[in-house]
């Protein structure tokens, strides 16, 4: 983990121990003729701080996996996103989701403390990476999904996060994979995940899906 990278997250979880859950720290009990203690108070900054923690991309992407790796728009991607957190993949959302994405976390970089040293992109890269992550985004499922067992558990658990996607995204071998990475997601977001036997109908639902289209 690079400098930045590691006091950027020291600064973020002290700034969680500060705000926590919106709850304010215990006030001591003063004792008779002692003066109250001061009030410490909670900045704007130490509250944006605390907010670039929530939902963050997980850390097991490489840059090398990325859509088009040696592309200049991957570049910028892995140069910029990846200074607070883990290099985030285009498929995380699809491509309605990306621009309102991409600009609050522009807003967040345009608002850190100077002292944290975040690069920020200019107008022409912005452009670059919303082209780049739409192109390459989470392709979605059309207006009806085909029926079968499991379509309802696949319709509510995974729109948790993000559009549904299309079942014929990945092959019926794949599917296990992507999903238990998904799962991962959900623990580390704090999504309720699904359970077991959600996640084994879901599972034959989209192999099923696959399977007939092929």
């Amino acid at each position: 983990m690079s400098t930045m990278r590691r006091l950027y997250h020291a600064t973020v979880l002290a700034t969680v121990g500060l705000v926590g859950c919106g709850e304010a720290p215990p006030v001591p009990q003063e004792s008779p003729g002692q003066a109250a203690p001061p009030v410490m108070s909670v900045s704007q900054e130490q509250l944006l701080l605390a907010a670039t923690k929530i939902a963050l991309p997980p850390d097991d992407i490489d840059a090398v996996d990325l859509p088009d790796p040696s592309s200049t728009e991957a570049k910028l991607l892995v140069k910029y996103c990846g200074q607070c957190h883990g290099i985030p993949t285009p498929s995380m959302h699809s491509a309605g989701d990306w621009p309102s994405v991409a600009r609050r976390m522009w807003l967040r970089m345009e608002r850190l403390p100077d002292s944290l040293a975040v690069a920020v992109p200019d107008v022409g890269e912005r452009i670059a990476l919303l082209n780049y992550i739409i192109d390459n985004s989470l392709r979605v499922s059309g207006a009806s999904l085909p029926a079968g067992q499991g379509r309802r558990e696949f319709a509510e658990i995974c729109s948790r996060c993000h559009a549904l996607p299309d079942p014929s995204v990945h092959s019926p071998e794949d599917w296990p994979v992507v999903f238990m990475r998904m799962e991962r997601n959900m623990e580390r977001m704090n999504v309720t995940p699904a359970s077991s036997r959600e996640a084994t109908r879901i599972l034959l639902y989209l192999e099923s899906c696959c399977s007939s289209k092929e």
